[in-house]
């Protein structure tokens, strides 16, 4: 089944790969479980970790290990990366006595404070962005991998992109 893919160029299609035609079956059973898909002419391949929401809406990826990384990076070291990015959205959107004070004064001066500083929340997505950039730097690339920042992905699912050799 192909769907228009997201992006710059809307003739690209997105096709399940046949590689994972037997777990495309398994995709419906199991919604944290990884989907690989191939866009456009070159074949560039990509794993889609998922939101888990087995704790209500809590903003975290699963750290379900998807089968299309295997031999490529550990085990230990996909996890210890999602749980990382996990730990810094989850602590995003705690309340704490600073992120109310910062909100009674910007309502105090007509969220024009807004203007002047980044809220707790954009803080820590760019504490996400840089963690991704240094991940990359050090783990993934190094392995023919990148992680896109979940951000550009509207913090729906973490994406790797599995690099051409």
């Amino acid at each position: 089944a192909a769907k228009l893919a997201a992006g710059n160029n809307s003739s690209n299609r997105i096709i399940n790969s046949s590689s994972n035609m037997s777990s495309s079956a398994s995709l419906d059973k199991n919604p944290f479980t990884a989907g690989t898909t191939t866009v456009g002419a070159t074949g560039t391949r990509k794993v889609f970790i998922p939101r888990d929401f087995t704790n209500g809406l809590e903003l975290r990826f699963s750290t379900a290990f998807p089968v299309q990384l295997q031999g490529r990076i550990p085990e230990e070291t996909f996890v210890a990366v999602v749980t990382n990015i996990n730990e810094i959205l989850t602590a995003a959107e705690r309340g704490s006595p600073a992120v109310y004070m910062e909100s009674i004064f910007a309502c105090l001066t007509g969220y024009l404070l807004y203007l002047c500083i980044d809220t707790h929340y954009e803080k820590s997505l760019k504490q996400v962005s840089r963690l991704v950039a240094e991940y990359n730097r050090t783990t993934f690339e190094p392995n023919r991998l990148m992680l896109v920042d979940p951000s550009d992905r509207g913090l729906r699912v973490l994406e790797i992109v599995l690099l051409n050799d």
